[in-house]
């Protein structure tokens, strides 16, 4: 039988099914994880459902003025700090790739 369907031989078909579903909502997707990891069907869809959760906690979080701003302002912080650090590569005639930056660019030839 292929791996991503149901198997009904090692999990009664019902549990399997109502795990899957517990899944993708908030905060149960950890309930499968733990009690079917033998199951390959349940995992594969709990796994999903963890990446789901993070990312709604981190869509809440940007909810928040005050997070959301304190992040932005990171992010400008840290541009400002590239920006400088490639001021005075320049001023020292040196060449300099911001990291994950430069390798885009040099991976697109941008």
């Amino acid at each position: 039988m292929n791996e991503n369907r149901l198997n009904s031989k090692s999990d009664d078909l019902e549990d399997v099914r109502f795990a899957a579903i517990f899944s993708y909502i908030p905060f149960l997707c950890f309930i499968p994880l733990m009690k079917y990891s033998h199951n390959k069907y349940v995992t594969e869809h709990a796994k999903q459902g963890l990446i789901l959760l993070i990312i709604e906690i981190i869509a809440l979080l940007f909810l928040i003025d005050f997070v959301s701003r304190l992040f932005w302002a990171l992010i400008l912080l840290i541009t400002i700090c590239l920006a400088v650090i490639g001021i005075f590569k320049v001023l020292m005639g040196k060449r300099w790739s911001i990291p994950l930056i430069g390798k885009v660019l040099e991976d697109y030839e941008v």
